[in-house]
């Protein structure tokens, strides 16, 4: 699998031929970040695009919160199993995903995503 790489800011990252983009499970975890923040209305080339996450992380039951994101990493290319998902919403109103998976080069990773 190979991704376009991602600069700090989370912009595609230019410039620089092939080290422009990420392969094996580097490509996987951009593809998850990217994916987790799409889902989750932070895409910034379409900020129309994805759930209204204020209203996901406000629900009560903690499962279904639980079961949204898994869904979204699931379906990306290169994840094979979600091993577990954990986050937490802070006051200052962001959002930090803690996920562990298996990919297709590797098991039991982790990442972490903020928002």
């Amino acid at each position: 699998m190979i991704f376009r790489a991602l600069t700090a800011d989370g912009d595609w990252k230019f410039g620089a031929g092939r080290s422009n983009y990420a392969r094996g499970d580097a490509a996987t975890f951009l593809n998850v970040a990217t994916t987790l923040k799409t889902f989750l209305g932070e895409c910034f080339y379409n900020p129309a695009v994805g759930q209204d996450w204020f209203s996901l992380i406000n629900e009560r039951n903690k499962d279904i919160v639980t079961l949204a994101i898994k869904a979204a990493i699931s379906g990306c290319v290169g994840v094979t199993r979600v091993r577990e998902i954990e986050y937490t919403y802070s006051a200052s109103r962001s959002l930090v995903i803690k996920y562990y998976l298996d990919t297709l080069y590797t098991t039991n990773n982790i990442g972490t995503v903020t928002i």
